[in-house]
């Protein structure tokens, strides 16, 4: 059910547009050719919710045109990319700071206890109104966070959704593996997608391969080489998403709220307050505040945002990837023969054939997030619920 009362107000973060890939663009969107996605013009959407939604749809439909060729017994990329889009759009729309972190603000004085021990208790009790101050920082540095995973989020479908419709579009209809139009077909990768080149390879060998293992293992090495590119391509989103400047912000709001509450004080106390503030105390005290004002922000925003929402539920990635519906692994990756595979896993995987150890400490570092990546891949690319749709 989704919270309206983010900031205490029922109007949304971002303003819900209709669901048009024309939208925002200042010009009539073109229809699209019949069962083709129409990458460019959703790409070009300017509205990030709306644009998210098309995002999400036509990772659905892709992964519906990769399922034709490919079979719905292992997810493709385009599948698990459904759900990674929807989470994203959680936070584009800013669902993921409801009101109730502006209460645990308001009844939380522990990260105001430095002015007290300081010796300024005369204006300790500030926790109310420096909530209401920091609702405007608080909203500015989330606003940064959703327009960095919309940026992500555009980015990767401009880059991927491409050579998912191109090779759809270039081995419908075939009934047997041509080596020939294969390479043929590898050689329009441009440089700079030499993962993506080798992953459309293993899904091409994956099309007509009988047993059951190899193919699992074919396109669990052509996901996880996906994941290699999209998570190299978006490392500059990632990492600004998560290190949003907020001390920076918060700092500014709280020292103002603190020398509005001094100045206020009658005769002494603001004399004490100012004297305070000349020795340095103040700064002191502020820094503690606003530290335990990031710390907080932080820890709230790990908690509702670095997660990913599949069919079963919401994983967090600061913890381990937990057995799915086929336990740790399904059936034809339990175990990997495929030296080739091992090879590629040995480079991202720290704790291999294991769910233990696939945790995310710092979901901004590139092999923390491959290593969490493959893990999950491999335990839920068999669950066919990840073709439900969206």
């Amino acid at each position: 059910m989704r919270d309206e009362s983010r900031f205490e107000s029922r109007s949304p973060a971002k303003a819900p547009v209709e669901l048009n890939p024309g939208s925002g663009s200042g010009a009539p969107a073109k229809a699209p050719t019949p069962g083709k996605v129409d990458i460019e013009g959703i790409s070009n959407m300017k509205d990030p919710v709306a644009r998210n939604q098309a995002i999400t749809q036509g990772y659905y439909e892709l992964s519906n045109q990769m399922a034709g060729l490919l079979g719905k017994e292992n997810a493709n990329w385009a599948t698990l990319g459904v759900w990674a889009s929807k989470q994203a759009g959680v936070s584009i729309r800013q669902e993921d700071l409801p009101k109730v972190f502006m209460d645990q603000l308001k009844g939380d004085n522990k990260w105001l206890g430095a002015l007290t021990n300081i010796g300024l208790g005369a204006i300790n009790p500030l926790a109310p109104a420096m909530a209401e101050a920091l609702k405007v920082p608080i909203k500015d540095a989330l606003n940064r966070v959703s327009d960095a995973i919309a940026d992500g989020n555009q980015k990767l479908f401009k880059d991927i959704a491409p050579e998912f419709q191109r090779f759809t579009e270039t081995f419908k209809g075939d009934t047997k593996y041509d080596a020939a139009k294969v390479e043929k077909y590898l050689e329009g990768f441009p440089p700079g997608k030499e993962n993506l080149k080798a992953a459309f390879a293993d899904y091409s060998k994956a099309m007509f391969e009988k047993d059951p293992n190899k193919k699992a293992e074919l396109m669990l090495s052509a996901n996880d080489r996906v994941g290699v590119h999209e998570q190299s391509l978006i490392q500059g989103e990632v990492e600004r998403a998560l290190n949003a400047p907020l001390k920076e912000t918060f700092a500014p709001i709280v020292k103002a709220t603190i020398d509005a509450a001094g100045n206020a004080l009658p005769f002494p106390a603001n004399l004490a307050s100012k004297g305070a503030k000349a020795t340095g105390l103040v700064d002191k005290a502020v820094d503690s505040v606003v530290n335990g004002l990031t710390g907080q922000f932080r820890k709230f925003a790990t908690e509702h945002m670095m997660k990913i929402g599949l069919p079963e539920g919401s994983l967090s990635l600061g913890d381990d990837v937990n057995p799915g519906a086929q336990g740790a692994f399904p059936e034809h990756l339990r175990t990997i023969e495929s030296g080739e595979l091992n090879r590629l896993l040995s480079q991202y995987d720290k704790s291999p054939n294991s769910l233990k150890g696939s945790s995310a400490n710092d979901w901004s570092k590139f092999d923390q997030r491959m290593n969490y990546i493959v893990d999950l891949f491999r335990s839920r690319q068999g669950d066919p619920r990840l073709f439900n749709a969206p």
